[in-house]
């Protein structure tokens, strides 16, 4: 290993954590749905959640997983549930219900994640937290939140010969700010809403969080989680809101009106006046102690109801008043009910944000609003404003032929526009193993390679399959179809060499200026190949690697050690990763922005890319806003 590349890897450390915490489990630490929870020791956290009911059938609760494809859902008996939450069948453990909500071996698996590099590098941890607060990835920012607030670096002073000489770092402080920013328009989507906030203390008070921060000397109690400064944010949070009526009254309007309760609750806030009550429609009545003094016994005015109103009626206000999609939604009575003349209403009233037109497609076409052009130009530009890939979900839930493509056209470019950036200067190889034990690694590579062709460019995308040849893949379309055509007819045979991959695709030779990543779909049960890549000119920068199961007892290891032979650093990926619609953008640009930049590509500012360790290392530790501070 060169000095460069051995420097080049320990300062890359936390940034392999980082992109496992980014990558693996993207978008899964809460489900809002029960589920089923089994071991599986091809998953990082030993264990996967299944999307799972149970019927009562004979007087006992029978789980069942359900599967969804399309618009058709597949029960699959599992076992019964007892009252200490296991689900047996035939006396023997199958796994444990879980409730809606965090998911425990997730969320203490990432906020380990976080431990470690926090372990590392105090600051870079509180600039990796002010980063990622202006990322998407809710779960990751609630986690470096939490962590944040609880850290042992709290802004202490610092003594010598008996006088303090200055303050330590506060990178609570940070923590804080993450709680409290969401007041402008332009931070809105980057803030934590009320339910993250209380989302951050039910993680705190997991067991196995409360067990880290024991484990890393965060507060005192052995019988109490540690909460830092969570209550402190969340009262500041709660007092400028009664201080500024209106973001109290937007909050109830946007239906947070239990959340906010629960967390003036939760934190033990009192209130100033009365109006914090009337607000929130929140009536109070004496504590056992007698403690409570402000609205005491006071009446409260109703929520409002739509309940006695006509479809018409309903139509008028909603063009008067142009109430939000989500508080309209809860507004409609069943009676009634959501019609085509309402929706209508709505969208033309601008009810419906961009999002919320691309989630309500079945609906729209439901309604046969698709036929009203207004309406369908409309929707057509939220199409086309689209920033995930949500679309793509929604498109298996739509019948007609024109919507299911623009839904699919949609996604693309929600997925392209996502990697355009992260793809500049950047080159990509990808390598399927077709060897006799890895036909699912055909199968999974085309699921993989039809979710990446649309994003990248088509001369800096290049595919081979392998064996003991190498061939290289060529696609005549950038689409699902087109992949499936390219594969057709190749099956699993032979031996394994992985050179014999890298050798098919040499030919294509990176410019000066771009960097390099691999790509590999298989189980590594082969010898390394590390003097091919170097003699193949292709200079990879970093591997990827997206493991599929062949033999669970893996003898070699030729990629993760062909990585360390050249001194570059292997990301393990899991297929499903790819499998999640919304987490691909983010899945794609954060591998690429982990790749390291070579130093041939250093000498060409215009053209560098910024690797994710760098961004993250420039990023001013964020503040808390002026009314906090």
């Amino acid at each position: 290993m060169t000095t460069t590349n051995a420097a080049l890897n320990e300062k890359l450390g936390p940034a392999e954590r980082i992109l496992q915490s980014v990558l693996t489990y993207t978008d899964h630490m809460v489900h809002n749905r029960p589920g089923l929870v089994m071991k599986d020791g091809r998953t990082i956290v030993g264990v996967r959640w299944d999307y799972a009911s149970w019927k009562l059938e004979e007087g006992v609760k029978v789980v069942y997983r359900l599967t969804k494809q399309g618009n058709k859902t597949t029960r699959i008996r599992a076992g019964v549930l007892g009252a200490d939450g296991r689900v047996t069948e035939a006396g023997l453990e199958v796994g444990r219900w879980q409730a809606p909500g965090l998911f425990p071996e997730v969320a203490e698996w990432m906020y380990r994640q976080v431990a470690e590099v926090w372990k590392i590098d105090n600051e870079f941890s509180a600039r990796w937290a002010s980063y990622q607060f202006s990322q998407e990835h809710r779960d990751l920012k609630v986690v470096l939140a939490a962590f944040m607030l609880v850290q042992s670096r709290k802004g202490e002073p610092v003594m010598e010969h008996g006088r303090m000489v200055f303050h330590d770092d506060d990178y609570r402080d940070v923590g804080e700010a993450m709680m409290l920013i969401y007041d402008r328009k332009d931070d809105a989507r980057k803030g934590l809403d009320v339910k993250l906030l209380l989302r951050i203390r039910e993680l705190l008070e997991l067991p196995g969080i409360a067990a880290i921060n024991r484990e890393l000397g965060f507060g005192k109690s052995a019988r109490h989680a540690f909460l830092g400064r969570w209550v402190k944010a969340v009262h500041r949070w709660l007092q400028y809101r009664e201080e500024n009526p209106n973001l109290l009254h937007g909050l109830v309007k946007a239906g947070f009106k239990t959340s906010v309760v629960e967390l003036a609750c939760r934190s033990g806030y009192e209130p100033e006046s009365e109006k914090f009550y009337e607000i929130l429609r929140w009536k109070q009545t004496q504590a056992k102690d007698g403690r409570r003094h402000v609205a005491i016994g006071k009446a409260v005015k109703a929520a409002e109801s739509w309940d006695k109103m006509t479809e018409e009626q309903i139509c008028r206000k909603v063009m008067k008043e142009k109430p939000g999609w989500k508080r309209l939604i809860s507004l409609i009575p069943p009676g009634v009910g959501l019609t085509r003349a309402i929706m209508a209403a709505a969208i033309e009233a601008g009810c419906l944000s961009d999002k919320d037109l691309v989630i309500a497609t079945p609906t729209i076409e439901e309604l046969g609003l698709m036929d009203v052009q207004d309406i369908k130009d409309r929707w057509q530009a939220a199409l086309r404003a689209a920033e995930d890939m949500r679309a793509a979900n929604i498109a298996a839930r739509v019948k007609g032929k024109e919507a299911k493509e623009k839904l699919a056209e949609a996604a693309e470019t929600a997925l392209k526009k996502a990697a355009e950036e992260a793809m500049k200067a950047m080159r990509v190889y990808v390598f399927v193993d077709r060897s006799g034990s890895m036909e699912a690694s055909i199968e999974a590579a085309i699921r993989l390679i039809t979710r990446m062709l649309p994003a990248f460019p088509s001369d800096r995308m290049h595919v081979a399959h392998f064996n003991t040849l190498g061939q290289e893949v060529t696609f005549k379309a950038a689409s699902a179809a087109g992949v499936a055509q390219a594969f057709r007819g190749i099956a699993g045979t032979g031996g394994t060499d992985y050179g014999a991959g890298i050798r098919a695709l040499e030919r294509h030779k990176p410019k000066d200026d771009e960097d390099v990543l691999f790509i590999f779909v298989g189980d590594q049960e082969a010898n390394v190949f590390t003097d091919v890549v170097r003699h193949s000119g292709l200079r990879p920068m970093a591997f990827g690697f997206v493991y599929v199961a062949g033999n669970q007892q893996l003898l070699h290891r030729a990629v993760e050690d062909t990585a360390k032979d050249l001194g570059i650093p292997c990301f393990r990926l899991e297929e499903k990763m790819f499998e999640d619609t919304y987490a691909i953008p983010r899945t794609l640009r954060a591998l690429i922005a982990s790749t390291p930049v070579s130093h041939v590509a250093r000498q060409r500012p215009a053209r560098q890319r910024v690797t994710l360790v760098e961004t993250i290392a420039r990023t001013e530790l964020l503040e808390k806003p002026a009314w906090a501070a």
